[in-house]
């Protein structure tokens, strides 16, 4: 059997840290990501005496606290946490969380300002590196076509010279020379010289 506890904070009240370490000195385990506590106690009574252990610690803490046995309570709006914690979380997306927290203490309107500011430095680095991405899927995607026309051009009686594959692959002269140093490494393609003449031809 469980007992519950759903606790809601104040800004005025004990901090979530030290209420936390006091649901644990009293055999609590706060449930991840909410603000709702459980411990496993033998039965209904057990729970009942744990729950008033837990009244007298937290008496004048200035929070509201909701207990409960055997089914988890609702965690409402303890689920989103306290400012505190939601602000916390915001270092996993890049932003400075202390000097907001600075902020929302003593300047509210530059706490504003500055959150937005932040924000949009992150929402321009998620813009230029999904442009990013899509530069390079493109370019993936170009050279996947070039080799597709090459491997079909060389297929041709005679094969093809450089220079008639730089204007049909759409790839410049040092890529393509890349690309065609993999492709006889791979066995894809042969260069093949007549004379002056060098052709790639079909394997």
């Amino acid at each position: 059997m469980k007992a519950f506890v759903k606790v809601i904070h104040f800004s005025d009240g004990r901090s979530p840290a030290e209420v936390e370490a006091a649901m644990k000195g009293l055999g609590f385990e706060r449930v991840k990501g909410s603000s709702v506590f459980e411990a496993e106690v033998p039965d209904e009574a057990a729970g009942a005496a744990i729950i008033e252990r837990m009244h007298a610690a937290l008496k004048g803490a200035n929070l509201i606290y909701e207990p409960s046995l055997g089914r988890a309570p609702d965690p409402g709006m303890a689920a989103a946490g306290t400012y505190r914690e939601r602000l916390a979380k915001w270092k996993d997306i890049g932003l400075d969380a202390e000097e907001l927290a600075d902020l929302l203490q003593y300047d509210p309107d530059r706490f504003r300002a500055r959150g937005v500011e932040m924000f949009r430095v992150q929402l321009d680095r998620a813009v230029s590196e999904r442009e990013r991405e899509i530069r390079e899927t493109e370019a993936r995607e170009r050279l996947e076509r070039a080799r597709e026309r090459i491997a079909n051009a060389v297929k041709e009686p005679g094969g093809q010279t450089f220079q008639q594959l730089v204007a049909l692959s759409g790839v410049d002269e040092e890529v393509l020379t890349h690309m065609l140093d993999e492709m006889v490494k791979k066995g894809q393609l042969a260069a093949r010289q007549s004379g002056r003449r060098v052709a790639y031809l079909a394997v």
